[in-house]
């Protein structure tokens, strides 16, 4: 059985908060297919949208993805708690040796 896509997203926030990131969910009245967490740490950004295993993000979704990367912010799509652990670890330590 998969694991709920809110589940993936609440465990990875705890474990963002464990390495001191903040993690804010933004609520965009005219934005639906804004990314789901919203990650804070020394000045820089992260985006992730979770999914459940093998789900794919919809087509508006992706559309905002595209243009917020084409603008340089760093954002991921996770659909499965242990590959979010790794990239929020691996771009806190990105963020620390590039300060």
């Amino acid at each position: 059985m998969s694991i709920l896509e809110t589940t993936i997203e609440t465990k990875a926030c705890e474990y963002a908060k464990s390495l001191g990131i903040t993690a804010k969910k933004l609520f965009l009245a005219s934005e639906r297919s804004w990314p789901d967490r919203t990650f804070l740490y020394r000045g820089h950004v992260m985006f992730i949208e979770f999914k459940q295993l093998k789900e794919k993000a919809e087509p508006l979704q992706q559309y905002t993805i595209n243009l917020l990367r084409q603008n340089g912010f760093v954002v991921y799509i996770c659909d499965n708690l242990a590959q979010s652990k790794v990239l929020i670890k691996e771009w806190r330590e990105y963020v620390d040796n590039h300060q």
